[in-house]
């Protein structure tokens, strides 16, 4: 998370506020700058860790806190109740829903407008400002792509006996393109059209052993992360594909893949969305070499015996 934004987040401190209510930040930063004499040492390093970066306390376990503090759980836990928590907890989960509501309020539509103010009018100028900017958000999106967690997306992959990808309205062409190429490649891939289609026939058929993949951005659609959650609860595996941790897709998810672009995602970021999702189905090639030679020749007798290709050496 860019520290630069944490005095943005909206917080909810103590009892219940609107989503409009104070900033976060602001208060606890007024709250530990009055106790903080008080603190002991090891509570004066979590106060600095969560004032320097509050997206990292709302992904990290209070144990994980300690040792990237250098004190222990149980400081943590203690700073918790000391700042006006019940425990580590209930700190955590404020936060978790304060970067959610926040992420929620945001309107990236209007965000596009305000960023197209500054950029250059000139046709030549703006084609190499966009290329600057694609190139970027590319690069920005595969630094920051976990090996780790591109072997267990990876994974999911191989081993699902089934699987569902789901991706509505801007987020359906990427969806559809990863439905087409997963087939290719593995085969039993159903794509989730929402609006007419019948979801709930198509979940019925969700079990264990099954998996969904569920594009989601900003502003974020109810439809997806509610068909991901009934998947989850049939026993499902959900592997999400996203921009946080903190999105509703990212909060439910099994594993997850980000695309690391400033909103609005799909506007300005869909070179990164199939950037990520060309690695994701490249490295499945790569991992399942044979099998894939195997349908991609299978692929290619059909299309050369049926009217989906057409030979430029046969054309008139």
């Amino acid at each position: 998370m860019d520290t630069k934004l944490k005095l943005h987040y909206i917080f909810k401190f103590g009892a219940k506020t609107s989503n409009k209510g104070i900033d976060f930040m602001e208060q606890i930063q007024n709250k530990v700058r009055r106790m903080f004499d008080g603190l002991t040492a090891g509570q004066r390093k979590v106060a600095k860790f969560l004032l320097e970066d509050p997206g990292r306390i709302a992904t990290l376990s209070a144990k994980e806190v300690g040792a990237r503090t250098g004190t222990s759980e149980t400081t943590v836990i203690r700073f918790s109740v000391e700042v006006g928590y019940t425990g580590y907890g209930m700190l955590q989960k404020e936060i978790q829903n304060a970067l959610v509501q926040e992420r929620k309020n945001a309107n990236p539509i209007v965000s596009l407008g305000e960023a197209a103010a500054g950029e250059p009018e000139d046709p030549a100028a703006y084609i190499a400002y966009r290329r600057s900017m694609n190139v970027a958000n590319v690069e920005r999106t595969l630094a920051e792509l976990s090996p780790a967690a591109l072997e267990q997306a990876v994974e999911l992959i191989r081993s699902a006996s089934h699987i569902v990808i789901i991706g509505l309205r801007a987020s359906f062409a990427p969806a559809h393109w990863l439905t087409y190429s997963l087939n290719i490649l593995r085969g039993n891939v159903y794509l989730y059209h929402g609006g007419m289609e019948d979801g709930n026939s198509l979940l019925s058929r969700v079990q264990p052993g099954w998996l969904v993949i569920a594009l989601s951005f900003p502003r974020y659609m109810r439809e997806t992360h509610e068909f991901a959650k009934e998947a989850k609860r049939r026993s499902a595996q959900v592997l999400a594909i996203t921009d946080r941790e903190l999105s509703p897709l990212g909060l439910l998810a099994d594993q997850l893949l980000k695309v690391e672009v400033e909103p609005p995602v799909t506007l300005q970021g869909m070179p990164a969305v199939f950037a990520l999702l060309n690695t994701l189905a490249g490295f499945l090639t790569v991992r399942d070499r044979v099998q894939v030679q195997q349908r991609l020749e299978q692929e290619q007798a059909i299309g050369e015996r049926s009217f989906y290709f057409v030979n430029p050496a046969d054309v008139d």
